[in-house]
Formats: structure tokens, C-alpha cells, sequence
């Protein structure tokens, strides 16, 4: 006669045990850094592409940098999210860590322009502008923002000019267009432009 006996206490030593090996999985898994994201940094910016939450992004961006300290996409990335957050000194501190890394780059003197201009430093934000238009003149969009930060300290008749020149550049850009047409009609309401240094414009 074969007798089988299971106690309480075989009970609880067999969830003891299940509980001990599902700790030891998860220590195992944070050790590892599984926590169902990638490792790869190019595809945790992928995974941070997909979220709408400047947060979920801006940590997939430091985990990203964590793995690889000189990925400049990620710091690109990371200093755009803080610059939409409202966050622009924290974005300039990514933009010039950036550029720290690849110099020569004049798309991270743009988004310094664009930083600047939203902390209210239009100087700042002009003297970037006029670094990417020394390599690249031809910039509809650094020659329209250097124009939004001119109009915004007063200097109608420089703004004007680039707005002129971008749309020399790129006719059919409605925006600008529409922006050179609201800054002649502001002008032509003052009646003069003897209050801005470059009144002789035309």
C-alpha cells in the first residue's frame, strides 16, 4: 500500500521556492536592463519616435546616452524635447554637447537659433543664424527665423531683407510670403522706419 502525504508546510515551501525563483528572474532581468525596451541606441530613439510623451521620450534618450555617451542624435533629440517642453537653457546644455561632437554640424547652430530665440535672446538667436548662413546661404529657414528674431528687437528693415531673400530662394513659401506681408503692413502703419537703425532698406 503506497501512502502519499502532502503537509501545509510542503505547501508553503513549494511558493516559497516559486516566490524566490520569480525574484531572482527579476533581479536577473533588472541586472540585464530588460525591461522589455531595447538595448540598441539607435532603437530605443526609434521606440521614443513613437511616443507623443515628452517624458517616455526624454528617457529613452538617456537611456540611449547611457549606452553610448557620443550618440549625438540622441543628444539632438533629447535637446529638441526640452526645447518643445518649454526647457530651452536644459536644450542649449544637449545642443552644445552636440556640437562638442560633431562641430561642423550647422543643423545644431539652427536648433540653438531657434532655443535662443524662444528664451527672448534674439542676438544670440541671430549670431547662430548667421553661423549656419555662412556655410549654408542658401537656408530658407535659418534666413526666416533670423528675420522673426531682427523683427522682434525692432530692426524692420533687416528682417525684411531676409524674408526677401528667402523668398528669392523658395517663391512659393506661403508662410513667409504671409509673414513679409504682415511686417509691410506694420511698417506702413508706423509710417516711418526712422525708429529702426536701417531705415534705407528699399
Amino acid at each position: 500500500m503506497s501512502f502519499h502525504w502532502k503537509s501545509e508546510d510542503s505547501d508553503m515551501t513549494d511558493k516559497d521556492a516559486s516566490a524566490k525563483m520569480d525574484k531572482m528572474k527579476q533581479k536577473e532581468s533588472e541586472a540585464a536592463g530588460k525591461t522589455g525596451e531595447p538595448e540598441d541606441p539607435r532603437q530605443l530613439l526609434t521606440k521614443a519616435s513613437e511616443t507623443d510623451n515628452y517624458e517616455d521620450k526624454l528617457r529613452l534618450y538617456d537611456k540611449a546616452l547611457t549606452l553610448d555617451p557620443l550618440y549625438l542624435d540622441a543628444w539632438i533629440q533629447k535637446g529638441f524635447a526640452l526645447d518643445r517642453m518649454g526647457k530651452s537653457k536644459e536644450a542649449l546644455v544637449c545642443y552644445d554637447r552636440a556640437q562638442e561632437i560633431d562641430p561642423e554640424n550647422p543643423g545644431i547652430r539652427c536648433l540653438k537659433g531657434f532655443a535662443f530665440n524662444n528664451l527672448k535672446e534674439f542676438e544670440k538667436s541671430i549670431e547662430s543664424y548667421d553661423e549656419v548662413l555662412k556655410v549654408k546661404p542658401d537656408d530658407v529657414f535659418s534666413l526666416y527665423q533670423k528675420g522673426l528674431a531682427l523683427e522682434s528687437l525692432g530692426r524692420y528693415g533687416e528682417a525684411m531683407k531676409c524674408y526677401d531673400r528667402a523668398l528669392e530662394i523658395d517663391p512659393t513659401d506661403v508662410l513667409i510670403r504671409e509673414k513679409q506681408t504682415r511686417l509691410l503692413e506694420l511698417i506702413y502703419r508706423k509710417g516711418t522706419l526712422t525708429d529702426s537703425p536701417d531705415s534705407g532698406f528699399n
